[in-house]
């Protein structure tokens, strides 16, 4: 789905409300969350899916903490994803990752699949730059 698509199927909503609170408080959990993944780091190896869900549910944490800034939500991570990459091309960041991310997620979470310790291996330094990009991101735009 493109963003003119998750306007129209109304799974992209434009609130006029924007709110500052909520999204403090979604980085405050992203953060605490990346914080509990990098205490027990060691543990990857055993559970490279977990790992990749968890870090993705970081990511899909602090999006929607933009999205909350600017105003609108979002019914699904698709258009989440959407949002971000038709408006917001200055956060910088690699938004087909994003968007393989999200299917590797929904493949886990819904059909089973299990992620290889490699994959992880792969992503993991990629997912800590996107989910430091975000953290600033919404950081600056809070304050």
């Amino acid at each position: 789905m493109n963003f003119k698509e998750c306007i129209t199927r109304n799974q992209l909503i434009e609130t006029g409300d924007k709110d500052a609170n909520k999204a403090k408080e979604l980085v405050s959990l992203a953060k605490h969350k990346l914080t509990f993944w990098k205490e027990i780091r060691e543990k990857s190896k055993k559970y490279p899916s977990l790992f990749l869900e968890g870090y993705y549910e970081i990511v899909k944490e602090l999006s929607t903490a933009i999205l909350l800034l600017d105003g609108w939500k979002s019914e699904n991570h698709d258009c989440l994803f959407q949002y971000l990459i038709d408006k917001k091309s200055d956060l910088e960041i690699d938004f087909e990752f994003l968007t393989e991310l999200r299917k590797t997620r929904n493949k886990i979470d819904y059909e089973g699949v299990k992620v290889s310790y490699e994959l992880w291996q792969k992503n993991e330094l990629r997912l800590d730059l996107t989910i430091k990009r975000l953290i600033e991101y919404v950081s600056n735009k809070i304050n």
